[in-house]
């Protein structure tokens, strides 16, 4: 009879144990029934040309594998990545992810980013995505091309005043190139600082000029002898720096012979 009533204690021990792990089962999700994210392809690759135009768009497709809805929002690693949208929901159908790079500025060389996928309550979050850019250098002929047009855009006209004048007054930190001839040059000997004036319009007055102080009067005449005023006269050059205003003329001041060179 005590054997019988521990059988009849043991089986209902067994029962209420079923019932229990059945009960914490149903409490608890399983990854069946929860979202999945699934996105691919697994990496993208892009290429481009230095300076040159960016690389065509590429598209990322991303779903829900699992149940329910996935609630999901893209974030990435690097500056010259772009996603659009960066948010979305999926019951099931695809969602796209455009991919757009913007190397403006950048250098030749290898880059890698990573696109983060994360959805809350999804089973697998979060999920990454790898995306490398290869931006490869101009070729010589492009560098070429590339430097003289920039140097033609950076050189203005000596008799260009109003630029000069618009240089002069909101850009006085700028380094500018100016081109011309030299049809005037005198060394002012008796005035306060000793200049030696390069002009490039006679009269002089109202038109754009160059100076040399006379502290950095002998290095001029040592490098274009018998002196500066001698060696430009008459000549076509070109003189690089910052454009100041004196008495509402534009002026470059030279304190170094590599400031001004003669146009073959």
């Amino acid at each position: 009879m005590l054997n019988k009533h521990k059988r009849q204690s043991a089986l209902l021990i067994s029962v209420v144990l079923l019932l229990t792990s059945s009960i914490m089962a149903c409490a608890e999700p399983t990854p069946s029934s929860l979202p999945i994210i699934t996105a691919g392809p697994a990496s993208l690759d892009f290429s481009a040309q230095q300076s040159e135009a960016n690389p065509a768009s590429k598209t990322l497709s991303l779903w829900n594998s699992g149940a329910g809805t996935l609630t999901w929002s893209a974030t990435d690693s690097a500056d010259w990545l772009i996603l659009s949208p960066t948010s979305g929901s999926s019951a099931g159908e695809t969602d796209n992810i455009v991919l757009s790079v913007d190397i403006s500025g950048m250098n030749a060389g290898s880059y890698a980013a990573l696109v983060t996928i994360s959805a809350p309550g999804a089973a697998n979050t979060p999920q990454t995505v790898v995306v490398n850019l290869t931006i490869n250098p101009p070729t010589k002929e492009e560098e070429g091309k590339a430097e003289e047009e920039k140097v033609e855009e950076e050189v203005i006209g000596a008799l260009d005043t109003e630029s000069l004048l618009d240089i002069g007054y909101n850009h006085p930190e700028k380094v500018v190139t100016v081109e011309g001839v030299i049809v005037r040059t005198y060394y002012a000997q008796k005035s306060k600082g000793k200049p030696t004036f390069l002009d490039f319009h006679d009269p002089y007055e109202e038109y754009f000029k160059c100076i040399i102080w006379e502290e950095d009067r002998r290095i001029f005449i040592e490098e274009f002898p018998p002196n500066p005023e001698s060696y430009f006269l008459d000549k076509e050059v070109r003189v690089e720096g910052t454009i100041e205003i004196y008495e509402g003329a534009p002026e470059i001041v030279l304190r170094d012979p590599s400031q001004i060179w003669v146009v073959e």
